[in-house]
């Protein structure tokens, strides 16, 4: 299934676009990104499982905007990913963390929230979109179903 899209949060602040003109004016345009439409296998969970649930059975040229709650998204904030690091690991890799820094741990984004004393920083690993209520704009462009396997005799 390949999908044009528009994703924006309960603010309406835009998040992410297949569209280039729509990333420019929203301020996230990223030059180094590729605007195309988005291709995948629908119910493969190659996207989070309420997107996949919502263009499920949608046909080439339709349209509709969507609302996926955190749960189906990227999952609900969980207050326990916000754990004490002890500074000296930063320190290691020539990290001086501020207040409002994304670090990245295994290759996901963390936030430092607070920075209680000279020994401990407080790190929230929640993902950047955990705990958040997803809109979309969905267009259906094109379906491509999957080869029929030969059967073996």
């Amino acid at each position: 299934m390949t999908v044009d899209y528009i994703g924006w949060f309960d603010d309406g602040t835009i998040f992410d676009t297949s569209n280039a003109t729509v990333a420019f004016n929203a301020g996230i345009y990223d030059p180094a990104a590729i605007y195309a439409p988005l291709s995948f296998i629908a119910g493969n969970q190659e996207v989070i499982q309420g997107f996949d649930d919502a263009v499920t059975g949608m046909k080439v040229g339709e349209s509709k905007n969507i609302t996926i709650e955190a749960k189906d998204a990227y999952g609900e904030y969980d207050p326990s990913l916000v754990q004490p690091v002890n500074m000296s690991v930063l320190q290691a890799y020539n990290i001086t963390p501020e207040v409002g820094d994304t670090l990245y741990y295994n290759m996901n984004p963390v936030t430092v929230v607070a920075i209680p004393n000279n020994t401990t920083v407080m790190i929230d690993f929640n993902g950047p979109m955990a705990g958040k209520r997803l809109h979309f704009s969905v267009t259906v462009v094109d379906i491509e179903r999957p080869a029929a396997t030969p059967k073996s005799s």
